[in-house]
């Protein structure tokens, strides 16, 4: 560090001093990383979908971040090889030294860089119980590219209501149509009037996954011509669990998703009253059920004649609601296309529930609940049933 620099650098701040540039120098160190763990696992490596190309691209990352560590330390000795050299009795030749010694430091600092993205990289190579052959990786190509160009078309549609040209001649180029299987905006309404041709996804998240059934739909009886299928999102936050339910409705092509929580036991003509509300043009409707409480009210929350949020009462009529819990609630799949993502989320002032409530106000839908439609709601712990 040169009186030359310091006093180069004090033109721009006056009060920079020795210890100022030391510390500026430790910054630099610090934050080498051109990518962080975070950006490598969920923007690199889990971009794709299906282990097999997460794995392939792992690998790759690494093989190219292990070939650039060893350039570069092969660049390094370069570097001090003609930096001791060199005939620093000649004026020029030691400018030449000076500026090389600037190029050690910048080569020592990618360096420190590289090693990090390395290391996390190699964590994420561990983490993988699998190691792929690129037989198998090979063999996963078809369906990683059915998901992948389903997910883009499925991005199109909510961003912009159609698929792309781009998409669509992709998914031609696989053997793959997006209409109807993605694009089945203007058959929803149609589709949804009649009770015999609905397709419906029913999300149940869950703690763990629901190897030995789940109890909250036995029972339930479900109008023939219906076609419906189960999706148990396990081990994620309540949020997480129904946008991740959103995403498979969308690409399944369904009409509607259909909630019911683990702990909520709907009567066995919930989904059929529920529909019909639907036939009647409901958008988002749920059945009513009562808080796990000592103090009996219900979990809907709607607006009283003061202005003020209350707990929603069972009289057996259907009411407009400020928040629509999930308990056992059908929604309509268009509504999703018209909302962006995500579409639940637990802040610090909402729940997942008034979350999507309100993003539903905001494109002029409002909730509904049937309290004649009442389910029981069952205490996980002791068991102890409120209805």
């Amino acid at each position: 560090m040169t009186d030359e620099l310091l006093e180069a650098l004090r033109k721009a701040d006056s009060s920079i001093d020795v210890a100022s540039l030391t510390t500026l120098q430790s910054a630099f160190t610090e934050i080498q990383q051109p990518r962080t763990d975070f950006e490598l696992k969920h923007f690199v490596v889990d971009q794709h979908e299906g282990d097999p190309q997460r794995y392939a691209q792992c690998v790759l990352e690494i093989q190219t971040k292990f070939n650039n560590i060893r350039r570069a330390l092969i660049n390094k000795r370069k570097i001090n090889y003609e930096i001791d050299s060199a005939d620093i009795s000649n004026p020029l030749v030691q400018f030449d030294v000076e500026g090389k010694r600037i190029d050690l430091e910048e080569q020592d600092l990618a360096l420190l860089g590289a090693v990090r993205e390395f290391q996390a990289l190699y964590k994420l190579f561990l983490s993988f119980e699998k190691k792929f052959t690129r037989e198998e990786i090979n063999a996963a190509q078809p369906e990683y590219w059915v998901k992948r160009l389903t997910r883009q078309a499925n991005h199109d549609l909510l961003a912009n209501g159609r698929v792309g040209v781009g998409n669509i001649d992709a998914l031609r180029m696989i053997g793959r149509a997006p209409v109807p299987t993605l694009d089945h905006i203007r058959d929803v309404e149609k589709r949804a009037l009649s009770v015999g041709d609905i397709k419906i996804l029913f999300c149940i998240a869950t703690e763990k996954k629901a190897d030995k059934g789940l109890p909250c739909l036995e029972g339930l009886e479900i109008p023939a011509g219906i076609q419906y299928k189960i999706f148990n999102v396990f081990g994620r936050k309540v949020d997480d669990a129904y946008n991740e339910g959103v995403r498979q409705t969308l690409e399944d092509g369904a009409d509607f998703m259909f909630t019911v929580e683990d702990d909520t036991f709907p009567p066995p003509d919930a989904l059929i009253r529920l529909l019909a509300h639907a036939r009647n043009g409901a958008d988002a409707i749920g059945a009513w059920y009562p808080k796990r409480q000592v103090a009996y009210e219900g979990a809907p929350i709607a607006i009283g004649p003061d202005g003020k949020r209350m707990a929603l009462p069972a009289d057996g009529k259907v009411h407009e609601v400020f928040a629509l819990p999930m308990g056992c609630t059908l929604i309509r799949a268009n509504l999703f296309l018209k909302t962006d993502f995500p579409w639940f989320a637990t802040t610090d002032h909402l729940t997942q529930d008034t979350f999507f409530s309100q993003k539903l106000r905001d494109i002029g839908v409002t909730p509904l609940c049937d309290t004649s439609i009442r389910c029981k709601h069952i205490d996980r712990d002791t068991h102890q049933v409120y209805e």
